[in-house]
């Protein structure tokens, strides 16, 4: 029953400051553009950015989410035109997951080699009415067309290895650390024929060393494979399957146009249990059309039935160029509303935690041992190499996106081949990410995962001064319970002595005055909207820094809370990046 899931109380909902709300709006699509910048092409993962930066968060406004937001600070009117301008210098630091326990190398400013690649094969049955992927549809495949198919799809494969070993060339004698993921998305990357991912998986071993113990993933969908098709996927290194489900109901399957249907849903899952993979996801997505509780909680079960490893839940993005676009507004029927769309992610989180699920990242969940290794590596802003129509990079410090016209794509593979070795090994043509790229990915990377924001790390990397920035930023979000602070045996640090940390005399009154009463609250967010003056950074000088250094217990990381932070997460990103003036690097 719903009635046992923890909700915020449900208050007035009449206060909504047009002015504040504009000014998120620019802070988001600030946020929302840089995701789109880092996942490019691999416009199925960007799914769970835009869950973070673009998703449930940007459009709740109504009821119990709206009564969070007006307990919410507003945000500097600098937050459009700021321009940091400085360098940073630092990198990686080994951290210990708050949650689950493990070690991992995190790089706020990436400088090692990628041990990473992303293949992106753009093939469907046809485009699903939400869908603005980079795809080319070929339709169903029968004994007509499969011809046809195969030889599209081979002069596909064609250019792909052709990239491939360009940029190996290119890389020269870097020697580049062995493989440790490779992902296969799309998309419906089993649709390939598996001779054809035979050759691609050919190619990688001819210029890459792969790890024995690679994690080697592919995006399938339900209906694509039989078990000798996927039995030939794994002879050929496929160590996971990320299964697209996405629903367990007919009707909802057709009102997102998904080629597949319920009964091609269990068949996969038979499928899968009988080759003996354990690794295997199962992707779901959230706030469809005429999408109920009743039935969200029936997906939830089934899902958790069919015992994947590992679990992916999405809110559906209404995105322009879709037919979705052109017939739904977000929030409005057919489409639940946002106060339901957050319910959906709060059922999520409590019937997937409960199964045995950790909520590692804010739109997936695992069994312990079975967190998706390649999606970390996005997480984590390290560095990754990219082919194929369409996919984005990121070597070197700089990400470079392929072209997503299939004829664009194989005049740039042609170029890429005639180059001279130093033509191919100029990136003068894209540019390194500036100082404030690298700061906004590592706020929004980093709370994307439940264990949040290694603090020191961000330190090294950025500096005391926008680091004691951020932390005082977050007092009002701890206030309410939307950010939590652990210290470095990853415990909580309670409200009062975070607060006392990274305030300073009027800081605990100017919280009390936003989380005071409705009455004559918007006057006083309009004018903190509008205010130039620069948010205290209480801990930049050295005085205050010695003060900070007489607490036992000092945060080591600063994380958003599940799920309550993780939906309103936009806020409180958005609140941070404006929290930094002009100059304050």
């Amino acid at each position: 029953m719903l009635s046992s899931l923890a909700s915020p109380p449900s208050l007035s909902s009449h206060f909504r400051p047009r002015l504040a709300g504009l000014l998120v709006r620019s802070a988001v699509h600030r946020i929302s553009s840089r995701a789109c910048e880092i996942y490019g092409g691999q416009r199925r993962r960007g799914h769970e950015i835009e869950d973070l930066c673009g998703g449930i968060s940007s459009r709740l406004a109504g009821g119990e989410i709206q009564e969070l937001r007006r307990c919410v600070p507003s945000w500097s009117s600098r937050v459009a035109a700021r321009h940091v301008s400085a360098s940073a210098s630092g990198g990686a630091g080994l951290i210990t997951s708050p949650r689950s326990g493990s070690s991992m190398d995190i790089a706020s400013i990436p400088e090692h080699s990628p041990s990473s690649v992303y293949i992106h094969i753009p093939f469907c049955r046809r485009r699903c009415f939400y869908c603005d992927f980079t795809i080319v549809a070929v339709g169903e495949r029968t004994d007509q067309t499969s011809d046809h198919q195969d030889s599209v799809m081979a002069n596909y494969v064609d250019l792909v290895c052709k990239e491939i070993a360009s940029t190996a060339r290119k890389r020269g004698n870097c020697n580049d650390p062995a493989l440790e993921t490779v992902f296969f998305g799309g998309g419906t990357p089993s649709l390939l024929p598996v001779p054809l991912l035979a050759r691609i998986m050919n190619e990688l071993r001819a210029h890459f060393q792969i790890s024995e113990t690679a994690e080697i993933a592919m995006e399938m969908d339900p209906g694509t494979f039989d078990r000798q098709k996927l039995e030939g996927f794994l002879d050929c290194g496929i160590s996971r399957v990320s299964l697209g489900v996405q629903s367990f109901q007919d009707e909802l399957l057709k009102s997102c146009g998904r080629a597949h249907g319920l009964q091609q849903v269990h068949d996969a899952v038979k499928t899968i249990h009988s080759t003996g993979l354990q690794n295997w996801s199962i992707d779901l997505i959230a706030s469809l059309p005429n999408q109920t509780l009743d039935n969200w909680e029936q997906s939830l079960q089934q899902t958790i039935a069919a015992r994947p490893a590992h679990v992916s839940v999405y809110d559906l993005q209404i995105e322009e160029g879709t037919l979705f676009n052109r017939w739904y507004k977000a929030g409005e029927s057919p489409l639940p509303s946002d106060d339901k769309a957050a319910e959906f992610y709060r059922t999520a989180s409590l019937r997937l935690r409960e199964a045995g699920y950790e909520h590692y990242e804010v739109s997936n969940y695992a069994r312990p041992g079975f967190q998706c290794r390649h999606n970390l590596v996005y997480w984590e802003n390290r560095p990754y190499f990219a082919f194929g129509l369409g996919s984005t990079s990121y070597v070197e410090g700089r990400r470079f996106s392929r072209p997503k016209k299939m004829r664009e794509y194989k005049s740039y593979v042609a170029s890429l081949e005639l180059a001279s070795d130093s033509e191919v090994s100029s990136s003068d043509d894209y540019p390194a990410n500036s100082v404030e790229d690298q700061i906004l990915d590592t706020i929004m990377l980093s709370l994307r995962l439940a264990r949040g924001l290694n603090l020191e790390s961000f330190e090294a990397s950025f500096g005391s001064s926008v680091t004691s920035t951020v932390c005082s930023r977050l007092i009002r979000f701890i206030d309410i319970g939307l950010v939590e602070a652990l210290d470095g045996d990853c415990r909580l640090i309670p409200r009062d002595v975070y607060k006392k940390m990274f305030s300073e005399g009027g800081g605990e009154d100017e919280l009390h005055s936003f989380n005071s009463s409705s009455e004559g609250l918007g006057p006083r967010v309009e004018e903190a909207c509008t205010s130039e003056k620069p948010v205290r950074s209480v801990c930049a000088s050295s005085e205050n820094m010695k003060r900070f250094e007489t607490f036992e217990r000092k945060p080591a990381y600063v994380r958003l809370t599940d799920p309550e932070g993780f939906l309103l997460s936009n806020e409180v990103i958005s609140s941070i990046f404006s929290a930094l003036p002009s100059g304050e690097l």
